[in-house]
């Protein structure tokens, strides 16, 4: 048997070969980092359903304390419950859920305005805030309900 040295043929089915591993390894570890970022973004936003389940509970304990009779705040059973609120949520802030701030302007993207009210105040600012909104990582997950002050289109009367 004969054996064929430096081969043009050959040569070329090698270099193909290497080049086809190269792509393959390639496409691998492609994949490897694409599959590692989408692990680590479900882990991100998989509590999403829970904690959207869990927030009106915090609206009706932010309901209740806060018409929390005074002769009622130093009762150690009110002071426990208030802890409950607190630690409660302790434990969606660890989890990444963030307040969405409804102080000043109103925001479209994170409120939603449920009404407009004459106001001194410039108009599409915050009134009021009906229930908070949140956002996990960024994310919104539940806008703030508001009240904006509205446009004042009173016009006094007798002049055109």
């Amino acid at each position: 048997m004969k054996k064929e040295k430096n081969n043009p043929k050959n040569n070329q089915k090698i270099n193909d070969l290497l080049a086809l591993c190269q792509r393959v390894q390639a496409d691998f570890e492609n994949y490897k980092k694409r599959a590692q970022k989408e692990r680590e973004e479900f882990s991100k936003y998989s509590n999403i359903d829970l904690i959207l389940q869990i927030l009106p509970v915090i609206d009706n304990f932010k309901l209740a304390t806060k018409h929390l009779p005074k002769e009622l705040e130093e009762n150690n059973w009110a002071k426990g419950v208030l802890q409950i609120e607190k630690q409660l949520e302790q434990v969606l802030t660890s989890e990444g859920l963030e307040e969405i701030s409804s102080d000043d302007d109103f925001n479209p993207h994170e409120h939603d305005a449920v009404e407009e009210v004459a106001s001194e105040k410039p108009p599409g600012k915050i009134i009021e805030t009906i229930t908070k909104g949140y956002k996990i990582n960024g994310k919104i997950i539940r806008p703030a309900k508001v009240k904006v002050s509205a446009e004042n289109k009173t016009k006094e009367k007798g002049r055109r």
